[in-house]
């Protein structure tokens, strides 16, 4: 039996792996968060209650524990890493963290694998991360800490999709669509991106836990299906049943928003094109593949809005920031006819 402990466990990433976890009978799950958000935990998990945040309590909790592995989905921070090195310093045979190919600079190759460089010089959120996978695998040299280090790419589930522009959530750029008002795309919408249900996340993931040959590794899991931004839109469209109205702004104008931090988002993950190589988790997993195609992924989302209309939720500031943008670029554009 392999003791396993998620820490956070109801996330747009974790639910699933906790799912998984919990289905199997050869896993001993224990998920440890503050216990706000645990009415979706499946039966037979074992909860400890606690802010990972609080190292010293921490140590107290954990004094009794040991795992097998222990899989924390909420370090975002260098600080953070350190702080669960401390804790689980002698605790778990592995730890995984979960990082991101945000991590990475994306200028330089759009083949994506484990070897590419680290360094993103426009997003604060991939330079925190990054940082943090240096914490955990510097400590894996000197001290022999467990560390396995997991890194996604866009990864969505039933109430979040892929979108290029967008601002808090995603139902305000589909109302906008509905309402038959114009969408904002970065760029041309034509660089290539892959964009990954969770479930099918899960599947990638669940053979890396508990497993000793992963210790040191780093492993990118993701849907390796090639599209770009404008076919994530037009199948949104066209599930809709609306007419398909596309604003393309280039990055260099949305970055300079002081609205929305499209520098990390955009410029510093989005722009660029990423074709992932998943070889290396398959050799762990040789029956890892995707299910989940990114237009049923649309569907699967929009029939969950449709049966929780409470998460249809409005954004009044976002809808305004996209009709004033719109309308400035619009008139910059017309401005430019015939003199260049």
């Amino acid at each position: 039996m392999k003791k396993v402990l998620i820490i956070g466990g109801t996330g747009t990433i974790s639910s699933p792996i906790t799912k998984k976890l919990a289905d199997d009978k050869d896993v001993e799950l224990y998920v440890l968060n503050r216990g706000t958000n645990n009415g979706k935990l499946p039966q037979g998990v074992n909860h400890i209650k606690g802010n990972i945040q609080e190292v010293e309590t921490m140590k107290e909790i954990m004094k009794d524990y040991s795992f097998d592995s222990v899989i924390n989905f909420i370090v975002w921070s260098p600080a953070d890493a350190k702080n669960n090195v401390e804790i689980f310093q002698g605790k778990t045979k592995q730890f995984i963290y979960i990082s991101t190919v945000c991590v990475l600079n994306h200028e330089v190759t759009c083949n994506i694998d484990e070897t590419c460089a680290i360094g993103n010089e426009y997003s604060d959120y991939g330079q925190s991360k990054a940082a943090a996978e240096k914490v955990f695998l510097d400590a894996k040299e000197a001290t022999g800490f467990p560390a396995t280090i997991v890194r996604p790419t866009q990864t969505y589930s039933d109430h979040r999709i892929p979108l290029s522009v967008k601002g808090g959530g995603c139902w305000p750029v589909v109302s906008r669509m509905l309402r038959g008002k114009k969408v904002i795309i970065h760029g041309d919408g034509q660089s290539v991106w892959a964009s990954t249900h969770a479930d099918d996340f899960a599947e990638g993931f669940y053979k890396l836990v508990a497993n000793d040959t992963t210790i040191g590794e780093i492993y990118q899991i993701m849907n390796p299906e090639p599209h770009t931004w404008d076919m994530i839109y037009q199948a949104l469209a066209e599930l809709l049943n609306v007419e398909y109205k596309p604003v393309y702004i280039g990055t260099d104008i949305l970055k300079l928003s002081k609205t929305y931090n499209f520098m990390g988002s955009i410029q510093g993950d989005k722009r660029w094109s990423n074709i992932f190589d998943i070889s290396k988790v398959q050799a762990k997993n040789p029956e890892f593949e995707c299910k989940i195609s990114y237009k049923k992924g649309l569907e699967l989302y929009l029939e969950f809005m449709d049966a929780h209309p409470e998460q249809k939720k409005e954004e009044p500031e976002f809808d305004e920031w996209c009709d004033k943008t719109i309308a400035l670029y619009e008139e910059m554009i017309s401005s430019l006819d015939g003199k260049l």
